[in-house]
């Protein structure tokens, strides 16, 4: 009895560590779509790390912010997540469509949540 009740808290604590990642990405998405700077720069860890989005890493939250300030004043610019997945307790993978001005790019996207914050994002587009 004692270790099933044991693997059930296990169970549940894992739950809430992986909701966490999931809803991390899901409010940096939410902010991406708002076009809410702000919002969005605070998914972020204050080290972070995006690749694939430009030709080198964009690192830092004040690279994030300068670098996501343009695009996010886009009111054409929007993405939508079509599928993700939890990779452990950490990885959040999603296959995301990201459209500007009707165009909608393709892209798989990994984010590595630490403690409630993006530490790292990866984009490859199709």
């Amino acid at each position: 009895m004692t270790d099933r009740t044991a693997l059930d808290r296990t169970a549940l604590d894992r739950s809430a560590v992986d909701r966490s990642a999931l809803d991390t990405v899901q409010a940096q998405l939410d902010a991406f779509n708002a076009h809410d700077l702000d919002a969005f720069v605070a998914t972020y860890a204050a080290d972070a790390v995006i690749t694939g989005v430009a030709p080198e890493p964009v690192v830092g939250s004040a690279a994030i912010r300068a670098f996501y300030e343009p695009r996010l004043q886009n009111p054409e610019l929007s993405c939508v997540i079509e599928t993700s997945v939890l990779f452990g307790a950490r990885w959040v993978v999603a296959q995301e469509q990201v459209i500007n001005a009707g165009v909608a790019t393709e892209t798989v996207a990994t984010f590595d949540v630490v403690e409630g914050l993006i530490a790292r994002a990866s984009m490859l587009k199709a």
